[in-house]
């Protein structure tokens, strides 16, 4: 009997130990379980992708409709010089930067000019995309007509009393430099680039971050200078007459709202850019264009669009406005 009674004391103080440390350790493991539980979360919500899409073959200037199957996920590619207009062969006909509100792209091809996406969705979802992006589907739409202008964004350079895209170079790179959940960055290098003649090499950062409806270009000319004369520049497509100038504490910004969508559907776009460019307003047939009278070596400037259909819930010239001041912060 005593023998008993030492066994059930032994059991009961072993138990009381085990319970006593548990207490003592289950903060810890729980505050883990929540670490753990926060990293996976942040791995699965995404924010933002760099596409650049192409078919699983090289490139092929004799048919520019050729599709044998899925696109494939590049990371850097150099394009071909005599790359066709409206080519199938890159996705988009172009690299694409996405995020939860908006996605953006720009022609490949020697056009190099800016486009938008409106998305009705935060998902992530470019990559699920097929060529009816002109249509008005589930998740969004190509809603910006281009043409010849500069679309949104689209960097240029001015010289004699022209603009000149971002077009005539001996090579051109494009490379996903980053892709991750809250920026992606795809870089473009233009080397040998022509102007009247005049060479020289051009570096184009191009960024979107999560829950900003803006994008930034980051300019910079490699080992030197513009040419004595050349600046910078950018704009809007003259799809609306007006343009309204204003200013936040540190940027300048150009911008309109009205029925200019593809779709002619009510639509806002903008330019900003850090008053210390000093930012100046030149006269152009096709885009209300801009040029950057202090910037010889490098400028950063940012774009930005808000469709009455997307997820920003813009809906008038001044709720555009305000995204616009928010966006020069």
């Amino acid at each position: 009997m005593k023998n008993q009674f030492c066994r059930f004391l032994s059991l009961l103080l072993l138990m009381t130990c085990s319970f006593y440390f548990s207490c003592k350790n289950s903060p810890a493991e729980g505050n883990n379980a929540i670490e753990k539980n926060k990293t996976l979360t942040t791995n699965e919500t995404k924010k933002t992708q760099a596409l650049l899409l192409t078919q699983p073959f090289d490139f092929d200037p004799t048919d520019k409709n050729k599709l044998t199957g899925d696109y494939v996920k590049q990371t850097k590619i150099t394009i071909h010089q005599n790359l066709a207009t409206q080519s199938k062969w890159m996705m988009f006909e172009g690299p694409v930067l996405e995020n939860d509100l908006v996605a953006y792209r720009y022609y490949a091809d020697s056009r190099h000019r800016f486009d938008i996406y409106g998305k009705t969705v935060s998902d992530l979802v470019m990559d699920t995309v097929s060529w009816k992006y002109h249509e008005i589907m589930n998740w969004g739409s190509d809603i910006l007509k281009v043409g010849n202008s500069l679309g949104l964004g689209s960097p240029a350079i001015y010289f004699r009393d022209t603009l000149f895209t971002l077009s005539n170079c001996r090579e051109k790179t494009i490379e996903i430099v980053d892709n991750s959940n809250l920026i992606s960055t795809i870089r473009t290098t233009f080397k040998g680039l022509n102007i009247e003649g005049k060479t020289f090499d051009v570096v184009q950062d191009w960024s979107i971050e999560a829950g900003h409806p803006w994008s930034e270009i980051h300019l910079i000319v490699q080992d030197g200078e513009l040419p004595k004369g050349m600046y910078f520049a950018t704009g809007i497509v003259k799809h609306l007459p007006e343009i309204i100038q204003g200013e936040t504490s540190d940027y300048f910004y150009a911008m309109n709202w009205g029925k200019q969508s593809f779709h002619k559907e009510n639509m806002g776009m903008a330019v900003l850019a850090e008053k210390k460019y000093r930012p100046e307003h030149i006269v152009d047939n096709l885009s209300h264009a801009y040029i950057f009278k202090n910037a010889n070596e490098q400028v950063r400037y940012r774009f930005l669009s808000a469709w009455e259909r997307d997820n920003n819930n813009v809906k008038n010239i001044n709720g555009f406005k305000q995204l616009v001041e928010k966006s020069g912060q």
